[in-house]
């Protein structure tokens, strides 16, 4: 006997449990399905990071030390944290020999952590057990250890189907299922949306490092490939990640010719300690969905998006959501019309801004000689503003480097043509990039 609610959700991660606790809130009849045991425990590479003081996905979050809790100031929404966190001041990212491109000076943000951080990395697992407390205290039922095999639409309302022979049926679904969603390939609406590869990622939480900066969003550069670093919430402990789309690459062997070989980096961590080896992950990189909605089904977080979406941007389209579902059912308009609120309030925020982008094959690494980067690292003698915004990042740094071509030209023509290399066989490297993807649709 199929079980009967106004809105079952799927996925609890930061998107979906926001969306039951703001459902619960509500007033609304919930089930929220979780294939984890454990629902907030962390077990893949996943850095806990909410981005504060500054503007993100029409958003502004300021936290309250006093109180204990995160404010959004647009939505009007708060959630309670009062555990471990690290600041985080912005970006920065390091040539093969250790020159960089710094967005704001930390030495100067540090001395007003609180007024400056852009970020707190925070204990994940702790925000998601708060979420699910609150939630079962209104009323939503939880169901851990389920895995959702189908969701279809029939004449009156969505059905859910389980591995185990479990029903679910709801006049709302939403999938928060995250990156790789199954609701969005079982929907078909991966068939509408362009496919850029797929990536694979493993990740270290290490104890220490003799990083000049640590307290940042860090990548850097290597011959080998692109690694990140980004603090934890326990003091002096980081995630270092390495990704990479080749599948016949060796990601362990990756990680630990950074951290044993590399001629730059691989004297940060000659003193840290490596705490745990985070389960690796495999990423399909798409195009994000322009129209998150489909037969009653309501797309939040990752599983509307080109891979992480942010824990702000998770934990905004899960209320937004909700509150667009307990709108349209209080007026009986339980379809797309009534939802139309979330579908423009996404366009407004999320698709137009940042949805749209080109993906490019730009692959710098593969023709440009570790000397040629730190040479262009070092090039920009000011200082980039500080952000948190990965986007805001790409655009500094192109405005800054078309400035700079014609002293390229003049100074470094082998360097310019490599570079025209990399622009002449953007659209060879990206087929070859999706070449070595496996496309879920």
């Amino acid at each position: 006997m199929a079980k009967k609610y106004d809105l079952v959700i799927v996925g609890g991660g930061p998107a979906g449990l926001m969306a039951a606790r703001t459902a619960g809130e509500e007033g609304l009849k919930v089930a929220l399905i979780e294939r984890k045991k454990d629902i907030p425990k962390i077990h893949r590479t996943c850095g806990g990071v909410i981005n504060i003081n500054e503007s993100s996905f029409g958003e502004l979050v300021r936290y309250d030390d006093e109180k204990g809790e995160f404010n959004f100031q647009n939505t009007g929404f708060t959630i309670k944290y009062d555990g471990p966190s690290q600041d985080i001041f912005g970006f920065q990212i390091y040539s093969p020999g250790g020159k960089r491109l710094e967005f704001g000076e930390f030495s100067e943000l540090r001395k007003n952590a609180k007024k400056n951080r852009l970020g707190m990395a925070i204990s994940k697992e702790q925000l998601l057990r708060t979420l699910l407390e609150e939630s079962e205290r209104l009323g939503v039922s939880i169901f851990p250890n389920e895995n959702v095999c189908s969701v279809t639409k029939n004449s009156t309302e969505v059905v859910v189907e389980c591995e185990d022979g479990g029903t679910f049926t709801g006049t709302f679904v939403i999938a928060a299922d995250g990156i790789n969603s199954r609701i969005a390939r079982g929907l078909k609406l991966n068939k509408e949306r362009s496919f850029f590869g797929t990536t694979r990622d493993i990740a270290l939480v290490l104890e220490g490092t003799n990083c000049p900066d640590p307290d940042g969003f860090l990548f850097m550069l290597t011959p080998r490939g692109v690694f990140s670093m980004i603090p934890l919430a326990a003091k002096n402990c980081y995630q270092l990640t390495a990704s990479i789309s080749n599948k016949n690459g060796k990601l362990l062997n990756l990680i630990n010719y950074f951290l044993d070989k590399d001629q730059t980096f691989s004297r940060w961590y000659k003193d840290s300690k490596i705490l745990q080896h985070r389960t690796a992950c495999v990423v399909t990189l798409m195009s994000p969905l322009e129209k998150p909605f489909k037969d009653n089904v309501l797309f939040v977080g990752d599983a509307c998006w080109r891979r992480e979406i942010s824990n702000l941007g998770a934990l905004c389209t899960g209320w937004k959501a909700s509150k667009s579902i307990a709108s349209a059912l209080k007026e009986g308009k339980p379809n797309e019309e009534g939802v139309k609120d979330y579908l423009d309030w996404y366009q407004e925020h999320y698709y137009r801004p940042h949805g749209n982008r080109k993906q490019t094959g730009r692959n710098f690494l593969k023709y440009l000689a570790p000397e040629d980067i730190d040479y262009l690292v070092e090039m920009p003698k000011q200082e980039f503003d500080q952000t948190m915004d990965i986007f805001k990042v790409v655009n500094s740094i192109g405005r800054t480097y078309g400035d700079l071509m014609t002293r390229i030209y003049e100074d470094r023509p082998d360097v310019m043509e490599k570079l025209m290399k990399v622009r002449e066989n953007m659209e060879e490297d990206m087929k070859e990039q999706v070449k070595c993807g496996f496309r879920t649709v």
